[in-house]
């Protein structure tokens, strides 16, 4: 070490190899430090353009429907379901995003159905004068409670859909919240669309 140290003291130039070495070392910082200046931003812009295909997205959280006092008798009345709507990238405020047909069962319950048909997904209309729903495309046909009539016949797969209310929120507030959701149509199954 008292070599080095005179060399440096003497002002005698580095030895080949001394250079070589700090050229290499001087190099192999400059790469890494290149490296993470270049990979840190890249992977930083890679979370955020991928973070929306990430996410998930809304469906099935509770969305204010009505109120108690906007239901009248024991017969379903539609209701339109409009929340924001999000796609990837794009938000959509106050979109429709399908229909409900609502009904009280008790002062304090109510009972949601789907608005589409489980055959082929039209809209089923609910015809007070027989207290049925009937289905416009392929006259299937429902009980005010959803059960198909005629299920031998009926071109429909299921019952119409249940969607859930929040009943803890409707005692409270006398709102009413539905997890809304689709389903797929066509099967005997129940299964949600993601």
């Amino acid at each position: 070490m008292a070599k080095h140290t005179d060399k440096v003291a003497s002002g005698d130039p580095p030895s080949p190899a001394e250079s070589q070495r700090r050229g290499f070392m001087t190099e192999l910082t400059a790469i890494v430090v290149g490296g993470i200046v270049a990979v840190v931003p890249a992977a930083a812009g890679l979370v955020a353009f991928f973070d929306p295909v990430r996410r998930k997205s809304g469906q099935g959280a509770f969305i204010r429907v009505a109120t108690v006092d906007s239901l009248a008798g024991e017969a379903p009345q539609f209701f339109q379901v409009i929340a924001d709507k999000q796609d990837a990238w794009n938000l959509y405020p106050k979109e429709p995003l399908g229909g409900v047909y609502l009904r009280k069962t008790a002062e304090d319950q109510v009972e949601c159905l789907s608005a589409t048909c489980p055959h082929a997904g039209c809209n089923v209309d609910f015809v007070s004068a027989k207290s049925v729903f009937k289905c416009p495309c392929h006259n299937s046909s429902f009980e005010p409670d959803g059960t198909r009539i005629d299920p031998e016949h009926c071109p429909s797969p299921r019952d119409l859909d249940t969607l859930e209310v929040d009943q803890e929120r409707l005692k409270q507030t006398r709102e009413i919240f539905v997890k809304y959701r689709n389903f797929r149509t066509g099967s005997e199954a129940k299964v949600a669309d993601e």
